[in-house]
């Protein structure tokens, strides 16, 4: 296409004003500017004006404002939208833009549920539309390295394991809940806590690493201190604080996922994977965040011969291996920042026509091992991801989200991200 894509932010709030609207404008500085965005949306004020400031100040566009997502989609002013509201809403809003001629791109996790995932799945192949999941941490350029040792220069030979254990002591959350923690507690907004939250980056570099993830057993664990452990069904109605998983992939590696955030005394730090010859260890073991984002910082690469990498060294390796051509497909005129790149990924696609690195089937299969786990653990049994994902295997953990939404699928007269009640009491 020739003409500039009109790109549409629906959801002002924290990620969208911390990193995507960032992220457009670094791509404006490099000179990858295939788009223009026309209008932004949000039912907070602040939000709103903010975002506005923001385009008219570095991406040089002065967008239409709207309080209500339908008004942006019935304005007519955009190609595509980038949907950054609560995890109830990406099946409302999504299905409604690409019903209506949009491409989509979604923050991640895809969907508050594997049926209303579907939902988005299915509308965008109905109507030829492009969806795509926001899932920036493969893009950053640790994993990058990482992804290219294993899989294409094989650095450690064979990968066969993988065990990811991080536990430590976090006081609890204080009562009174910012308006971003509020919706999250809210089982037909959030859809879960941290397994489905922060939890899909995670989940999605395992499957950018490994490939995709066959079975799950795990347990899931909310402890609070001089209450009666929660577990099993019961979990549906707490914030979990403890997940010990084992996942089984297709091509037979299979490695745990194990953290507690109420893990008193010792702490653990153990990150690595393993292959046939050698390991690579994440070492940013001072970033709480590496529960679930992985090699964002140092890393340490050992063999069985002896022989040692560091991350920069390793990173300097890729980027050899890639030559001057590689370099621009993977982080296009010198780009690196990982929300731009996921951007900028989703406006190539739609630009040539082509299929975004993470489509929408994509989305839906990470979030199927995110459910997965919640399941086993609810059922007590290992899950098969497949069966989860294609329906054979009905999910009882999530099955009140999915009444909530069938009766209140694109928002009842009344009902709006900020009305939207608990579907458990």
């Amino acid at each position: 296409m020739n003409e500039k894509i009109r790109l549409g932010i629906i959801g002002c709030g924290s990620i969208a004003s911390k990193r995507h609207l960032p992220g457009l404008a670094n791509l404006k500085k490099a000179g990858l500017d295939n788009f223009e965005v026309t209008a932004v949306c949000d039912a907070v004020e602040q939000n709103l004006h903010a975002a506005v400031v923001y385009v008219r100040d570095h991406l040089g566009s002065e967008p239409a404002s709207h309080r209500s997502w339908k008004d942006l989609v019935a304005g007519g002013k955009v190609d595509a939208v980038d949907i950054c509201l609560p995890h109830g809403l990406h099946h409302v809003v999504g299905v409604a833009c690409l019903e209506a001629g949009m491409h989509v791109l979604i923050e991640k996790p895809l969907a508050v549920s594997l049926k209303t995932g579907r939902l988005l799945v299915d509308a965008a192949e109905r109507t030829g539309r492009m969806l795509s999941a926001a899932v920036p941490l493969r893009r950053l350029q640790g994993q990058c390295a990482v992804h290219w040792a294993l899989n294409e220069a094989r650095l450690i030979g064979e990968v066969r394991t993988f065990f990811h254990n991080y536990t430590h002591w976090r006081p609890p959350v204080p009562a009174a809940l910012t308006d971003g923690m509020r919706w999250r507690r809210d089982r037909a907004m959030g859809g879960g806590s941290t397994v489905t939250d922060s939890g899909i980056h995670f989940l999605d570099t395992l499957r950018y690493f490994h490939g995709d993830i066959e079975q799950v057993y795990a347990e899931v664990r909310a402890y609070r201190d001089g209450e009666p452990v929660v577990a099993r069904e019961e979990i549906a109605q707490h914030r979990e604080n403890s997940v010990m998983a084992i996942l089984t992939f297709k091509s037979g590696v299979a490695g745990t996922w194990c953290w507690s955030t109420v893990a008193a005394g010792a702490e653990t730090r153990n990150c690595v994977i393993h292959g046939s010859e050698g390991s690579i260890e994440d070492t940013n073991y001072a970033d709480s965040s590496i529960v679930c984002h992985l090699f964002k910082g140092g890393a340490e690469l050992r063999r069985r011969d002896g022989s040692y990498m560091s991350m920069h060294e390793l990173q300097s390796k890729h980027r050899a291996a890639l030559g001057a051509d590689g370099m621009q497909r993977l982080f296009p005129n010198g780009v690196t920042d990982e929300f731009a790149l996921t951007i900028w990924d989703f406006l190539s696609a739609i630009e040539i026509g082509g299929r975004p690195e993470a489509d929408g089937r994509d989305g839906l299969a990470t979030l199927a091992v995110a459910e997965a786990i919640y399941e086993s653990s609810w059922c007590g049994q290992a899950v098969n991801v497949a069966s989860l994902l294609n329906g054979e295997t009905p999910s009882r953990w999530q099955s009140d989200i999915d009444a909530y939404w069938d009766e209140y699928g694109m928002l009842a007269p009344g009902k709006t991200s900020a009305t939207v009640g608990a579907v458990r009491g």
